[in-house]
């Protein structure tokens, strides 16, 4: 079966194309070196309106798609604003396409007037333009160490990476935070502080990068005005080894932090870009993948959640488990010398 994969690469190409949404203009050319934040390509919005389903979006009937659309007519929405669902990490929702006005609801449809303005297409990743679309956008390559995370809340910016203590399990906390960190990417295990995400802001920090976040402060997450990426997932476990090795490996070093939010579709995913110079161009990295013995591994469910380990062999479909399921599944040997079996649905890759 295909494997998920989340990469972890000290040393990668990757390439992104960027793509306004409607026809406009290319402000980059072929060989041009681009920054995060570099706007490339910008288009005029005429006022238009676009009827979005509720109903198709989060997999219900008009009735119950309805009482679940969490914005009033009239009310202003920005791109990427949750119109319809429940709020949360792997819940379905409806988010906004653009900036605009909801012009009328019914049964599960969102009529949305979308506003006419000036529509800017930022780089989002630092590198070479190796290919223009005239009036559309850009392919941008960079060679870089390369870390991607499982959530993110949508912003982007580029600062010195400055790991908060010494390891991967080190808390973050407001007393830690002053202002010798401003304009600072912060690394660090865990954060539970509601004072820490606020402080930060006030420093202003660049962004932060945890290995997880507690499940509470995901609203405060969503708000501040810096890019907050998150490795593992939400509660209180710590970043794993591979990444946080890499991540000290390059203390100190210019960074983009692009959180933005997990899409299935495209496969975009919240990452950590690190720029090399003098480094060659390395493969880009394989994006299909099938389990097999000897591949690194992270365990995603069960009673060694988020440990990393080696698959040792691959067992038949018909194995049983303690659950009573039968799956394909794998024997691993984790970091610590121990061995356990688990599901392959319950693996994901470290590329």
């Amino acid at each position: 079966m295909l494997a998920p994969i989340t990469y972890i690469q000290p040393h990668a190409t990757i390439r992104r194309p960027r793509r306004l949404s409607v026809e406009g203009e290319v402000l980059v050319s072929e060989g041009d070196q681009v920054h995060s934040g570099d706007v490339i390509a910008r288009a005029n919005l005429a006022a238009e309106h676009m009827m979005l389903d509720a109903t198709r979006a989060l997999g219900l009937n008009p009735e119950r798609a309805s009482k679940m659309i969490q914005r009033n007519v009239g009310e202003k929405v920005d791109a990427g604003a949750i119109i319809a669902g429940r709020r949360g990490v792997g819940a379905r929702q409806l988010r906004s396409p653009a900036k605009g006005t909801i012009a009328a609801i019914s049964e599960g449809q969102i009529l949305l007037q979308v506003s006419d303005e000036r529509a800017e297409l930022h780089a989002r990743v630092p590198g070479e333009v190796i290919d223009v679309e005239a009036g559309r956008g850009v392919v941008i390559e960079c060679v870089c160490a390369w870390v991607q995370g499982v959530w993110g809340n949508g912003r982007v910016a580029d600062g010195i990476l400055h790991l908060v203590g010494n390891g991967a399990e080190q808390i973050l906390t407001a007393d830690q935070i002053d202002m010798s960190l401003r304009g600072a990417i912060l690394l660090a295990g865990h954060c539970g502080q509601r004072q820490a995400l606020e402080l930060a802001a006030q420093v202003p920090i660049r962004g932060l990068i945890l290995g997880s976040l507690t499940t509470r402060l995901l609203p405060i997450a969503e708000k501040v005005p810096y890019p907050i990426l998150v490795m593992e997932g939400f509660g209180t476990g710590p970043m794993n080894a591979d990444a946080f090795t890499l991540f000290s490996d390059h203390k100190q070093a210019q960074t983009t932090l692009n959180a933005q939010r997990t899409d299935p579709i495209s496969g975009e995913r919240p990452e950590v870009i690190i720029p090399l110079k003098d480094a060659g161009r390395p493969p880009q990295p394989i994006e299909l993948q099938t389990f097999r013995v000897g591949q690194n591994v992270r365990l995603l469910n069960g009673e060694y959640k988020g440990e990393l380990g080696e698959i040792v062999s691959l067992l038949p479909a018909s194995t049983l488990y303690a659950s009573g399921l039968r799956a394909p599944g794998a024997e691993v040997e984790l970091a610590s010398g121990q061995a356990t079996t688990i599901p392959l649905a319950n693996l994901e890759l470290l590329g």
